[in-house]
């Protein structure tokens, strides 16, 4: 079941900072950068104000972050100013819809989401999958950091459904793996159970 939360843009307005930003990248998805051997270029979907984006750009990657929430892209922009970034490593930020990849001039050779699949309603998800089919070329890598329903906050996935999502011809080599999300809230950090997809474009 996926959350429905229709105005990311207002929570980023709010005092407080939405309970996925912690400042730095989510772990799970951290660690599958660092023993991995990414493949340029990298499109970060859902980037939120961009920490995974730069993380990955420094490590010398050509990465595009976009997101729906202006406000978020506009962050983004701003950490990326005052990033000193290892040369061949770039990044840029775009605000875009999951659900109309089509649209963004990119064509990713490794794609990351943290913690944006399981936002998606059905019809949702299923356009954002269509779209990652229609944008990735034959080999590239794409990376799912998901919600789980055993983190107990009523909303989630489940290994059945993340893994149905990326079903039929079009994926291969697809693993769905136990993992964690950090969150931060009231000024306690969380760790909540989650799954991490990874799975190849045939």
């Amino acid at each position: 079941m996926a959350r429905q939360v229709h105005d990311f843009d207002a929570l980023y307005a709010a005092d407080d900072p939405p309970p996925w930003e912690i400042g730095r990248p989510q772990p799970a998805l951290l660690e599958l950068v660092r023993r991995s051997v990414l493949e340029d270029p990298v499109l970060d979907v859902g980037c939120g104000t961009g920490v995974l984006a730069l993380a990955v750009a420094r490590a010398g990657h050509r990465v595009v972050g976009v997101d729906a929430a202006p406000r978020a892209i506009s962050r983004a922009r701003e950490r990326a100013a005052g990033a000193i970034l290892a040369p061949p490593g770039e990044v840029r930020f775009e605000v875009a819809d999951a659900r109309r990849l089509d649209r963004i001039d990119v064509r990713p050779r490794t794609v990351l989401d943290s913690g944006l699949l399981h936002t998606l309603d059905d019809a949702g998800r299923t356009a954002y999958v269509a779209g990652l089919e229609a944008i990735c070329p034959s080999g590239a890598l794409v990376a799912v950091l998901a919600m789980s329903v055993d983190a107990g906050l009523g909303w989630g996935t489940t290994a059945d459904r993340l893994r149905a999502a990326f079903d039929g011809p079009a994926w291969t080599s697809t693993v769905v793996s136990d993992a964690a999300i950090a969150a931060r809230t009231a000024g306690d950090e969380l760790r909540l159970a989650a799954l991490l997809l990874t799975t190849r474009r045939a």
